[in-house]
């Protein structure tokens, strides 16, 4: 039996960061790494075997998740190093999980399966420290419903849907918050007449924003169509901005949205009203969006929270 057993669980490919499980007692464990282990249900950063630098999660005692850079390079010179050190790597990416001969616990278990496919980084304290506290207070409860769905959204990206009318300037906020141009920003009205969306990360929070066509009464056809389909896509959102010109009227269509006025910069003097106010040319007033969203979806309070959370189903819809 070799001392350490290790299984990718991302799989093959070019990716943003890679998920790398190691198994075995926690000496064996720290001879690997050539490093002190984290405390159990907490994570640092760390350097990688001389290789790289990522994240090291340690959900119970005998169990690490390495999160190095994704790349193809990446993974195959860490797994010659861990190769070089005795490490048993599982034969396929298919294998039977490596936790199950050392993880008893269910929820730990459970953890594990998702901790590879969370959006954000703030889901892996809370996914860690839940074995704890579902020992603690048992499984959540209904009055925990509520709670669980918002904290979802740091395991699945929640949707953000931009809308106004035309020229209002979404694409342009949109590629301001992505800080790269994903949508085509034209001072022509009715630019954008299907949807483009970028996963953007918000005060850290991951989000897939999109940009929905400029709504309008209309006689083209397909920006018709565009316009209902938009409909459609905005109504499932997790949160809808509602954003409008210095000269214009925020859409009645959405009451509950979040309202935004954007060319802040064009008018500097008359910032009335509730609504927040934004320039994507100067940036200014997007760290305070930024910050809304992600109150707005999941607020301080409900991280603080020490209660058990259901992590596993899959977010309601809206």
């Amino acid at each position: 039996m070799h001392p350490v057993q290790a299984r990718w669980c991302t799989p093959p490919g070019a990716a943003a960061i890679g998920v790398l499980r190691l198994c075995g007692s926690p000496e064996a464990l720290a001879q690997t790494i050539g490093q002190p282990l984290p405390e159990i249900e907490s994570i640092s950063l760390r350097n990688l075997l001389g290789h790289d630098e990522g994240l090291i999660a340690r959900p119970d005692t005998n169990t690490l998740l390495l999160t190095p850079h994704g790349g193809p390079r990446v993974r195959q010179v860490l797994t010659m190093a861990l190769q070089e050190r005795g490490v048993h790597f599982a034969a396929t990416e298919h294998a039977e999980p490596l936790w199950n001969a050392v993880t008893k616990d269910a929820v730990s278990r459970r953890v594990l399966s998702i901790l590879p496919i969370a959006a954000s980084d703030a889901a892996i304290p809370l996914l860690l420290a839940q074995p704890k506290r579902w020992k603690h207070y048992g499984p959540p409860t209904k009055a925990d419903g509520e709670r669980s769905r918002r904290l979802r959204r740091l395991i699945v990206a929640p949707v953000v849907a931009i809308v106004g009318p035309p020229n209002a300037g979404k694409s342009s906020l949109l590629n301001a918050l992505a800080g790269r141009e994903v949508a085509a920003a034209s001072p022509e009205a009715g630019t954008t007449r299907d949807f483009v969306g970028a996963m953007v990360t918000l005060d850290g929070l991951s989000c897939m924003i999109i940009d929905a066509p400029g709504v309008r009464a209309t006689t083209d056809a397909i920006e018709h169509q565009s316009i209902s389909a938009a409909r459609k896509e905005i109504a499932r959102a997790d949160l809808c901005i509602s954003l409008a010109g210095p000269d214009q009227s925020f859409l009645s269509e959405w009451p509950d949205a979040l309202h935004v006025r954007s060319k802040c910069d064009l008018d500097p003097v008359h910032h009335t009203g509730n609504a927040l106010h934004v320039s994507a040319v100067t940036g200014q007033g997007l760290p305070q969006l930024a910050r809304t969203i992600r109150q707005t979806l999941v607020p301080d309070s409900e991280c603080a929270s020490d209660r058990p959370f259901d992590f596993e189903a899959l977010p309601s819809e809206g």
